[in-house]
């Protein structure tokens, strides 16, 4: 982490030219484009008022123990776990859809009590080593799996769905949504 920080602050002291290669070097370094999976547990406000907090951290922990294998076994990496979310990236948009309807199947078939939605975006983003990511695509996925999404849903962007091969064995809805002032088109599936 600490050269990625180290960089960062050398950009926030750099200007004009020096300011670009500093940028180029950051990409260079952290720069992927991957897909990048975003999954947000329902009802996460109303079941901690209800059942207190230590319930739902249950229902967490479930989570993380179902749907890290999943990532895992359709190539994909489990880059982290925050609070009732995961971020999980894939070399390939196929990938992690296939990776999305596996788990919405393994928690309606655990009986677990919970829901989960998700978003899928492709794109350029920085992915560090030590666990984390930045940009766009990343803010895009966040916002589909967490604020559009309902449970058992899985919104893909223009990007991720063009990025899935001739013949992909699922339909989709396209829809046009407005979130955090992106008007964005996605397309929706329901595993």
């Amino acid at each position: 982490m600490h050269a990625f920080t180290d960089l960062i602050d050398r950009l926030n002291a750099a200007e004009g030219p020096e300011r670009a290669a500093i940028e180029a070097q950051i990409w260079a370094a952290f720069g992927v484009e991957q897909s990048v999976l975003v999954l947000d547990m329902s009802q996460f406000s109303l079941s901690v008022r209800r059942d207190g907090i230590l319930p739902y951290l249950g229902h967490i922990r479930r989570m993380q123990t179902l749907v890290q294998p999943v990532v895992e076994s359709h190539g994909g990496r489990v880059v982290k776990f925050v609070a009732d979310n995961l971020f999980a990236t894939f070399g390939e948009a196929e990938a992690a859809v296939k990776a999305a309807v596996a788990m919405n199947r393994a928690v309606a078939e655990s009986r677990v009590g919970f829901g989960i939605a998700i978003g899928i975006d492709h794109g350029r983003f920085l992915l560090l080593p030590e666990g984390d990511v930045w940009g766009d695509a990343i803010n895009v996925a966040c916002k589909l799996g967490e604020d559009l999404a309902r449970p058992g849903e899985i919104l893909l962007t223009q990007a991720a769905r063009a990025e899935l091969p001739e013949g992909f064995p699922h339909a989709f809805e396209e829809q046009r949504v407005s979130v955090s002032g992106l008007e964005i088109v996605v397309h929706g599936l329901r595993a």
